[in-house]
């Protein structure tokens, strides 16, 4: 027995620092595992180019439009795009890439939806189709016949309070969406500076019962926009995300790093505000006020567009369920020369968030490839549109489709 363990010690005291070595390893690797199942359960991600997807246009149709969206249908993905120029909607089928059908609609008189310079739609099926008429504060449903079947009034009322309400576009588009849950329709707006209520809120989603017909307007604080000067429109435009599991709407602005958090049971309130900052971007920094007269404070409508463009800025936020992940675009900061260049002088980048908006990646995208108002997902990723100097030629869109990997 003596003589084992004085082997044993020999062979302990000439190797103890390969012993040493190995607890180390082996400790981390025990470290490793406990924090990846009590913390980020979702390991490592990258966001990576997996291929591209194609659509074949007809000749009426735009290379890239805003009023974009996916559905399913009979467990098959569609793709909607309302086409401006003929008054229509065009359904593709995902797989193939072609026009499945193409149902229009009347654009003039009581069957019709009205202007529809920047209007918006959202789609559950063929035969349930919603147009959002901001020039004439109404929601149109509609069929697959081109038949109106309602019209809901979400204009602006006589009272005070509502007046004060006045300024929002209700542009649905990937910037601007709309959710459906149960009978409750509801409508992100784009915030073009309406003035604010006295407590310092922003309104920045109407929400329609659809069987009842009434309407209401929700409005958050918002100190961080409200109490600085950041231009005009952009700034104060959002972007809102629906997660269906948690009941959460997610809320972004354009000026602001962080991230609102609404529960569907009071939308009122923010519930939680998260940071999810591009690692990319400097910190934003408003312009200063030049007078104390509200909206331009001693500026020009002129100098506006490049002061307030020219700073980087937020856009897209939204929720992937197939993945269960967030997507926030970010829009870099450019120089002056840049930003002459116009959509050549676009970089962007894709934040990654987990469910609790946990930033997990951000791909840095090539400048001046794609369109950051053309987006959307499906179960094989984020598609973004390439610019119209990428699409082969102008009967075609395509777009490139991202996925995670661990």
């Amino acid at each position: 027995m003596y003589l084992v363990f004085n082997r044993v010690g020999l062979i302990t005291n000439s190797n103890k620092k390969y012993f040493l070595i190995l607890f180390l390893l082996l400790f981390w690797a025990c470290s490793t595992q406990k924090d990846n199942v009590n913390g980020n359960s979702f390991g490592k991600f990258e966001l990576e180019k997996i291929g591209e997807k194609v659509f074949f246009l007809d000749s009426t149709l735009a290379p890239y439009n805003q009023s974009i969206l996916t559905f399913e249908e009979g467990g098959v993905t569609k793709l909607s795009i309302f086409n401006h120029l003929n008054v229509s909607v065009n359904v593709f089928d995902y797989s193939s890439g072609k026009i499945e059908k193409q149902i229009g609609f009347l654009k003039d008189g009581p069957d019709g939806i009205g202007p529809i310079s920047n209007m918006g739609h959202f789609i559950q099926n063929s035969d349930s189709i919603f147009f959002f008429n901001h020039w004439q504060s109404r929601v149109h449903l509609m069929n697959a016949k081109g038949e109106k079947l309602r019209s809901y009034d979400v204009g602006i009322g006589n009272d005070s309070e509502e007046q004060s309400k006045q300024g929002f576009h209700m542009m649905v588009s990937p910037l601007s969406q709309a959710f459906k849950n149960g009978d409750r329709l509801f409508i992100s707006v784009q915030n073009a500076g309406a003035n604010p209520l006295d407590d310092q809120r922003l309104v920045y989603m109407i929400e329609l019962n659809l069987k009842t017909g009434k309407r209401e307007y929700h409005s958050l604080p918002q100190p961080l926009m409200l109490n600085n000067f950041w231009g005009v429109y952009t700034p104060f435009a959002s972007s809102l995300a629906f997660n269906p599991n948690t009941q959460e709407f997610s809320l972004s602005y354009t000026k602001n790093p962080e991230v609102d958090i609404i529960s569907i049971s009071d939308l009122d309130s923010i519930q939680e505000s998260k940071s999810v900052k591009s690692g990319y971007m400097r910190e934003l920094k408003p312009l200063p006020k030049r007078n104390d007269t509200p909206t331009l404070y001693g500026y020009s409508y002129k100098e506006l567009a490049p002061l307030t463009n020219i700073e980087g800025f937020y856009f897209n936020l939204i929720y992937d369920p197939y993945k269960d992940v967030y997507y926030r675009i970010a829009f870099h900061e450019r120089t002056a020369e840049q930003y002459a260049q116009g959509k050549k002088s676009f970089k962007l980048s894709v934040i990654v968030m987990n469910s609790i908006f946990e930033k997990i990646d951000e791909l840095d995208l090539p400048r001046g490839v794609y369109e950051y108002q053309t987006v959307f997902v499906s179960k094989e990723g984020l598609h973004l549109a390439r610019q119209i100097e990428y699409q082969p030629d102008e009967d075609q869109l395509v777009f490139d489709v991202f996925a995670l990997k661990k």
